[in-house]
């Protein structure tokens, strides 16, 4: 059995932390972040959630998104994508899961205590699924590719 994408970048990682090459550590970790930053930007686009949502729930929550790479260590490393709906200020979370399964909560007629939930009128799902799945291979080969010039680099190195 051979060493997975997420495998090795665990294994470089460590072997850089542990060999002091913060800098090359650092390197690896912005072309990660860079790979995945036009998904990002089109994830929170209103163009894009338009066709998903209610035109101005779409403007709303454009505004409203966080998305951006989160690396886990440990016996199974990961790199994922990661999307939040929590603006600065807002009492709760959008129910970005919710969202992306095509579904939505709302206030009856503008009732805050009477909530109909999971209603699907006017929603398309996908939002934050369809384009990570279609954008994974491109992002997948920029990540390999900078680990492979970060081991290139840390092998001058030794």
């Amino acid at each position: 059995m051979g060493v997975t994408g997420p495998q090795a970048f665990g294994i470089i990682a460590g072997h850089l932390k542990a060999a002091g090459e913060g800098g090359l550590r650092r390197e690896l970790y912005k072309a990660i972040n860079d790979a995945a930053k036009p998904l990002a930007r089109e994830i929170s686009n209103v163009a894009h959630l338009k066709p998903y949502l209610p035109d101005r729930y779409a403007a709303v929550l454009a505004t409203e998104l966080s998305v951006g790479t989160q690396k886990l260590a440990g016996a199974n490393p990961a790199l994922r994508l990661r999307v939040t709906g929590a603006k600065e200020g807002r009492q709760r979370r959008r129910k970005v899961a919710l969202l992306d399964a095509g579904r939505i909560d709302h206030p009856v007629f503008g009732d805050r205590e009477n909530w109909v939930h999971g209603q699907t009128g006017g929603m398309r799902p996908g939002f934050f699924s369809d384009p990570t799945q279609r954008a994974a291979p491109q992002v997948r080969e920029a990540i390999l590719a900078a680990m492979t010039e970060t081991v290139r680099k840390a092998s001058r190195k030794v």
